[in-house]
């Protein structure tokens, strides 16, 4: 399964809110709580990032909300960002959409 997280950035915190989505995915990782597969982040507008990671298993997305390391990270990510629904996301609506890709290192 492909979990697709999208968050609209607060000014000004651009950088932190990157980091901290990159200890996400590390911290996920880690944890057992993601596959190999290539992880992406995606920026879509001038505010808006996604966030492509595939779960290691069916169970992972209910393990990763118990996990003390990862909970840490998310609340992280609150705080420099609001989440999004999909259909939140600029240009979503589009046939195709396209985003620009961020190194996830």
């Amino acid at each position: 399964m492909i979990a697709i997280g999208a968050y609209r950035v607060h000014a000004d915190h651009e950088e932190p809110f990157l980091e901290a989505l990159r200890q996400d995915i590390a911290t996920m990782r880690e944890e057992g709580l993601i596959s190999d597969w290539p992880a992406m982040i995606l920026k879509a507008g001038t505010d808006v990032f996604l966030q492509m990671v595939e779960w290691a298993d069916d169970g992972a997305p209910a393990r990763s909300s118990s996990n003390d390391r990862v909970m840490e990270v998310w609340t992280q990510k609150r705080t420099h960002a609001d989440y999004l629904s999909l259909s939140q996301v600029p240009g979503a609506d589009r046939l195709f959409p396209s985003f620009e890709e961020i190194p996830t290192r």
